[in-house]
């Protein structure tokens, strides 16, 4: 015969936990607490957030750019604050709270820290730059091309802005046109020659481009305009003409301009900035504290 098992009441509870009434201890704000009740393991946490303030700073701060980096870099440096420029992530990191220096002794606990504060600028691209990258070596028909040559006339410096518009418009004009030699000129420019058969008169001209052209941009929001050269190039292909341009070097461009940026930082701050990438933060651990 199966012998049902009794169910517990309240009154059941009360009496256990009056069984296993203790006076209460004051437990120390800053610690986890584990304490074992019965089959199971109870928790009480009383971390940072249970102080009255934390013990020392801690997270990471992101900014845009240069000068709130400053700002804050002023506010919270200290003598063992390091800071690394990373090139390939347009990244510049400062840990605050990073080791100390160990004054020429090898075996001094006390100047390691936990380096889980930081301060980290990553720099903007200007929206011009990502944009003259993005068709850089790219073909485009003649109205396309003319269509950004138009949007970004304020960038070119060399031919001026008018001749360019000027080209751009012919192409737009030509668009319909059959195109089917090159001329190269004395000065290495190139004359496009076409033939326009749309109207009811047949007719036909040329167009003249540049051999190159000079931009001026920013690359990065905080860095200084630069000037890079650009190489037009051209395609002819059953009469049809694209168009597009190659850009000098721009990948060494830009690190240049990252340089500059980093360079601009350490003397307004006057710091060394390392090149690398810092440490990953130091986890501290958890405090807790076990019952008897």
């Amino acid at each position: 015969m199966t012998i049902p098992t009794p169910q517990r009441t309240e009154n059941d509870a009360i009496i256990d936990a009056l069984e296993n009434l203790q006076e209460p201890d004051q437990l120390a704000p800053g610690y986890i607490y584990a304490f074992k009740l019965r089959d199971r393991v109870e928790i009480v946490d009383l971390a940072d957030n249970q102080l009255a303030q934390p013990r020392r700073k801690t997270g990471t701060i992101n900014v845009a750019e240069a000068a709130s980096f400053a700002v804050y870099y002023r506010k919270h440096a200290d003598d063992g604050t390091e800071t690394y420029a990373n090139i390939d992530a347009d990244t510049i990191t400062a840990v605050l709270n990073a080791h100390q220096a160990t004054d020429g002794a090898l075996f001094r606990d006390d100047t390691a820290r936990w380096g889980d504060h930081r301060l980290i600028l990553t720099l903007k691209r200007t929206p011009a730059w990502t944009q003259w990258l993005a068709l850089n070596g790219k073909d485009l028909d003649q109205v396309g091309f003319a269509e950004f040559l138009e949007d970004h006339l304020p960038d070119v410096v060399l031919p001026s802005g008018a001749d360019m518009l000027e080209m751009a418009l012919k192409f737009q004009a030509t668009s319909e046109a059959s195109f089917s030699s090159a001329v190269v000129l004395q000065n290495g420019d190139r004359q496009l020659v076409y033939t326009d058969t749309t109207n009811a008169r047949a007719g036909g001209g040329s167009v003249d481009i540049p051999k190159t052209f000079t931009i001026r941009l920013k690359p990065y929001e905080d860095a200084l305009p630069i000037d890079i050269t650009a190489r037009f190039r051209y395609r002819v292909r059953g009469g049809r003409l694209t168009l597009g341009y190659l850009l000098d070097n721009p990948e060494e461009r830009l690190r240049d301009a990252f340089r500059q940026v980093v360079a601009s930082i350490e003397g307004d701050l006057e710091i060394p900035i390392l090149h690398g990438v810092p440490a990953a933060a130091t986890a501290p651990p958890s405090r807790i504290a076990t019952t008897r």
